[in-house]
């Protein structure tokens, strides 16, 4: 329905009803079991006492639009004396199933509170920011105990912190109350916020934690702390050992100039770094026998494409796999876990995977001893 013709050559009507929405959007989206009634008076509806015009037609229209439409309820006021007009003092009393139809009429969307408080707060920042706060607005980002105001106030706030020499964590801790994690998985955002001056932001390394040895030959990957500083203890021979931190170094910053290495007692760093990514260092990985650790092993190749799953340490659990060992997803918060398909890895794809599958069991690596 298009808005009636009436309704266009009667601007004082228009007026008048859009009175009613506007209490509706007062009301900021909560809902309220008061009806929202409006009395007929000069003050309120001069229109009908512009006796210049014709009065007693548009007290007729508008008693049409209660009777045919049904968007308010006209009550007349029964004190009124009997030289007042009939609609002097009379209630209007808005019927709120008819608001979309009047919407509609109007041409007034029902405005949602939660962009308006957003556009509202983007409003006071606009000028910060090079999309003028756009992408906020698109992706309003959930910070739990902050209001949209208080959000945009902070992603403000980190204008002044872009070209500080300072890491993405500690630009939050300044701007999030000293939360150093709000921005993590954000950067694109502050990218389409601040344009190239987000990238003044410094790069945070990655920090792994490494033993090797003098006369290393190869260097194993380990999942967990426990079966890394195990292995440390009895190093398998011609290996040099790396905690990965679970999927931590997995990320692809990994090959980076930024990744830095915390080198135990008894490493040689300087053969370790000669020997880094070199596509004549065979590299293994050992992890948990289930999906994630899987997943690890696929993720590590984008940076190790020779990377192969070390099967010294997932034989015997694998074995211990196939004669009724290890745990169900649901028993340990697994059931998340997604599986990776194939990784690139042989032993791994026609081993390791297909038997996960069949169990549909998993295994930690920190269940098995490697003598």
């Amino acid at each position: 329905m298009t808005t009636p013709i009436w309704l266009k050559d009667e601007p004082w009507l228009a007026k008048w009803l859009g009175w009613f929405l506007d209490k509706l959007d007062n009301r900021d989206g909560e809902p309220s079991q008061r009806a929202i009634t409006r009395r007929i008076k000069k003050s309120t509806l001069p229109a009908l006492y512009d006796f210049n015009e014709d009065t007693q037609g548009r007290w007729q229209l508008l008693q049409q639009i209660a009777r045919d439409h049904g968007i308010f309820e006209i009550v007349l006021d029964k004190k009124r004396s009997a030289f007042q007009e009939p609609y002097e003092n009379a209630q209007c009393r808005l019927n709120p199933a008819c608001e979309p139809l009047l919407r509609e009429w109007l041409n007034r969307p029902k405005r949602d509170p939660v962009v308006e408080a957003w556009l509202q707060a983007i409003n006071q920042h606009t000028t910060t920011f090079t999309d003028n706060g756009e992408a906020l607005l698109n992706q309003k980002p959930q910070i739990p105990g902050l209001t949209p105001a208080e959000i945009v106030s902070a992603f403000a706030n980190v204008e002044a912190y872009l070209n500080q020499n300072l890491t993405l964590r500690e630009i939050a801790a300044r701007c999030f109350n000293g939360d150093s994690k709000t921005l993590d998985n954000r950067f694109d955002l502050l990218l389409k916020l601040y344009g190239d001056n987000a990238n003044g932001i410094k790069p945070r390394p990655l920090l792994l934690t490494a033993w090797a040895p003098p006369g290393f030959s190869k260097l194993l990957i380990v999942e967990n702390q426990d079966s890394f500083l195990r292995l440390v203890e009895n190093p398998p021979e011609d290996y040099a050992l790396l905690y990965s931190g679970g999927f931590r170094a997995s990320a692809t910053r990994l090959s980076s100039e930024h990744t830095r290495f915390a080198f135990l007692p008894g490493s040689a760093p300087g053969l370790f770094q000669q020997h880094w990514l070199s596509e004549d260092l065979p590299c293994y990985f050992w992890g948990d026998l289930d999906f994630a650790g899987m997943g690890i092993l696929k993720a590590l190749r984008n940076s190790l494409p020779n990377l192969q799953a070390w099967q010294p340490g997932y034989q015997p659990m694998l074995e211990l796999l196939n004669t009724g060992g290890g745990h169900t997803p649901q028993q340990t918060g697994k059931t998340a876990q997604t599986d990776p398909g194939t990784t690139g890895c042989p032993y791994t794809d026609t081993t390791l995977l297909p038997a996960l599958r069949q169990t549909n069991n998993a295994l930690d690596q920190e269940a098995i001893h490697i003598p």
